[in-house]
């Protein structure tokens, strides 16, 4: 029996850090569904705690960056598609089949209907030939492009062979585009916004609002609609700039003592999530120059639920950590003096994150007795 003991605990300790990985994920979208959100990974990221477990290989934050990215996209899509991510507000619209056989609708229906396909397949398509236009606009598509496409096509829950296909199109002239029949006016502004974003991510250029303006006419977009949905986008870039950067400093107060190490990697992986492509070098400077960080009120003008979503993204860090009761006590300290420089005295986002890792692994020991 000990020994069976020693590998149960060893298995658990291999799920915890899985666990930590995607609250991470999850909680820097900032998702208002949070808890819904980390609730539904535990069936439909059941086969990757079960790979976990049983030591086999997965796709993890910490190990295929990429390949995890496209996962957790699609794991959340039915729930809570990530707002960074250009084109997630077409999701977002039901645009997904993920809502079918293996998310939500799967108590009552093994199988999405004709017309839902259709809807997913027109508007889907669409988004993602938009969005890759508007990226292709400034220069050939790079590595970082190639995943956030990924990510929207996976999301999108289509059949392999016609997410494979639409993955893989070249970008066409926006003169080009097929916008056929008329469009539902939500869906038209979520794509909209969705270019908006792309092109925002790493500073609009000209060669996108081109393109951008041209999608839009197509669409029948009027140019104020046009107008609010670049307003949006680039508040919302500028929203995760101002809480990336918190929670890089989050991670690495939380974890001062695992740096260079884990501190380190986890923060610099935190911040390419969350910091857009424009501000990501200044942001993560810090990390390779070894600067300490300072509690000084940096971040203090952030808002309830951008200070929930940074102390939950370095609560989940300082659990991959798979601390101790000892140790865990430590970092609790430190998330607390960070949370009071924030001017947050409320531990939901703690508590949230500490419940679901909590059960999701008494769930699964209950299976290893």
């Amino acid at each position: 029996m000990p020994n069976d003991a020693n590998l149960a605990t060893s298995a658990l300790d291999r799920l915890v850090v899985v666990l930590g990985e995607d609250a991470i994920y999850v909680l820097a979208g900032g998702a208002r569904e949070a808890k819904e959100a980390l609730e539904s990974l535990v069936t439909r990221r059941g086969h990757a705690y079960a790979a976990a477990v049983q030591g086999q290989p997965l796709a993890r934050m910490g190990t295929e960056f990429e390949a995890w990215m496209v996962e957790m996209a699609r794991a959340l899509a039915p729930v809570a598609p990530p707002p960074w991510i250009p084109m997630m507000d077409v999701v977002r619209e039901k645009v997904t089949l993920e809502l079918g056989a293996r998310g939500l609708r799967s108590l009552f229906s093994s199988k999405p209907s004709e017309k839902d396909v259709a809807r997913v397949k027109r508007y889907g398509t669409l988004a993602v030939r938009v969005l890759r236009v508007v990226m292709a606009a400034d220069g050939p598509l790079d590595g970082e492009e190639r995943t956030t496409i990924a990510s929207v096509v996976a999301s999108l829950g289509l059949p392999e062979a016609d997410a494979n296909a639409l993955y893989a199109e070249e970008p066409v002239a926006p003169q080009s585009l097929d916008v056929y029949g008329e469009l539902d006016p939500a869906i038209a502004a979520a794509v909209v916004r969705g270019a908006w974003l792309a092109a925002a991510w790493d500073q609009v250029d000209p060669r996108e609002e081109q393109v951008i303006k041209v999608v839009a006419q197509k669409m029948g977009v009027a140019n104020e609609e046009l107008e609010a949905g670049r307003k949006e986008a680039l508040a919302r870039i500028d929203l995760r700039r101002k809480t990336g950067l918190a929670a890089v400093d989050g991670i690495r107060y939380v974890l001062s003592d695992r740096s260079p190490g884990l501190g380190v990697v986890l923060a610099q992986l935190a911040g390419t999530i969350m910091l857009p492509r424009r501000w990501r070098g200044e942001g993560l400077a810090p990390l390779s120059l070894g600067v300490p960080v300072a509690l000084a009120k940096r971040h203090h003008g952030l808002d309830g639920e951008a200070r929930a979503m940074v102390l939950g993204v370095a609560w989940a860090a300082a659990l991959v950590d798979d601390p101790g009761f000892g140790r865990k006590a430590l970092l609790r300290a430190r998330w607390e003096r960070f949370a009071e420089d924030l001017g947050e005295d409320d531990p939901g986002s703690r508590e949230l994150v500490e419940t679901w890792v909590s059960d999701a692994l008494a769930g699964v020991a209950r299976t290893l007795q």
